[in-house]
């Protein structure tokens, strides 16, 4: 449609605008266009821990409805619970744009001291446990103070514990508490307990990343220098956010024993990887600064699940570690080819 021009309003300027006024149209068409597509696939790359666990839940109910059953979920379910909480420390180091090599070991840890101290003697088991979340969270404060990578602190820490662990359980063994055992034991409403225990723990850590507690950790991990001029202290919020990770470490061991009814110091060794896989899937960045405690759950859960669904499927469990890491593979290629499109427009 051709523009008229009339009068006063005839001049160079508005003729030429008005000749390519068609042309300025179609591309903002076509950059609108361009940003609908890219909108719906970020949407669906943020979607597909969602769509994973669906698809696999979906494939072991079809080959064995018995785990549609609430007995059915929670025997599925519930060993995923201890990497949920590992996912969820992970999580918060993450967002700090860090990578905590020593959750695994930690959880390892504490699940020992779960089976030993605090069945026999649940006093110094108890503060067993909060000197070791102390411990944690000082290592924060070291990394900060010192200047030191925390790839480098968290994976000589990941000795220690582990040399803890050996020297109060050297061989796997222990009992869990019958209180701790309860805590994974219970029924409401009929619903799956393991299902439950994760929604909630899902629901925990979204709740701490809205408080304003959580963006300012989220701060340090987007511009720790911005954050600083500001005023924050980045020593104080590094001890708070490993803090918070030892907390839920913590709970995994914990989980671990209550789960096992024994405890192993190798057991949370698979879970550091594991944990860093899973918070990439469920959208966090390596970068620092954005975390998705719901998709990292998701993602978590998923990855639990893979060797449960080669096993519905017949296929050996020795290509479990594989299959884990071409799922993520293949997500990460997702989020560089979405990233990569939204950076062209």
């Amino acid at each position: 449609m051709l523009a008229s021009l009339t009068g006063a309003q005839i001049s160079e300027e508005a003729i030429v605008g008005a000749s390519f006024a068609h042309m300025n149209k179609s591309n903002d068409a076509e950059i609108q266009s361009g940003a609908g597509m890219g909108r719906v696939a970020r949407s669906l790359v943020q979607s597909a821990p969602f769509i994973g666990l669906a698809i696999v839940l979906l494939v072991m109910m079809l080959a064995n409805p018995a785990i549609a059953s609430v007995f059915g979920l929670d025997l599925l379910l519930m060993p995923a619970l201890s990497l949920v909480l590992v996912a969820m420390a992970q999580m918060y180091v993450v967002g700090g744009s860090e990578i905590d090599l020593g959750v695994g070991a930690f959880a390892g840890l504490v699940s020992v001291l779960s089976a030993t101290l605090l069945f026999d003697q649940p006093i110094y088991g108890v503060a067993a446990i909060v000197v070791g979340i102390l411990a944690y969270a000082g290592m924060g404060w070291l990394i900060q103070a010192r200047r030191i990578p925390a790839i480098v602190v968290t994976l000589g820490a990941s000795f220690i514990w582990a040399g803890i662990g050996y020297s109060v359980q050297p061989t796997p063994g222990g009992a869990s508490p019958e209180w701790l055992s309860a805590a994974v034991n219970w029924s409401l409403l009929g619903l799956p307990t393991s299902v439950i225990l994760i929604v909630l723990v899902a629901a925990i850590a979204a709740a701490i990343n809205q408080m304003p507690l959580g963006v300012v950790l989220r701060g340090f991990g987007n511009n720790a220098g911005a954050m600083v001029n500001s005023g924050w202290s980045a020593a104080r919020f590094a001890m708070i956010r490993y803090l918070i990770s030892g907390v839920f470490a913590a709970a995994a061991g914990m989980s671990l024993t209550a789960i096992n009814t024994a405890s192993d110091i190798n057991s949370g060794n698979s879970y550091t990887l594991l944990s860093v896989a899973a918070v990439v899937m469920g959208g966090c960045a390596l970068a620092g600064g954005i975390v998705a405690p719901v998709g990292a759950v998701a993602g978590a859960v998923t990855l639990a699940l893979i060797g449960a669904l080669l096993g519905v499927l017949n296929v050996s469990s020795d290509f479990n570690a594989a299959t884990q890491g071409l799922v993520l593979i293949a997500l990460l290629a997702m989020w560089s080819f979405v990233n990569r499109q939204e950076g062209e427009e």
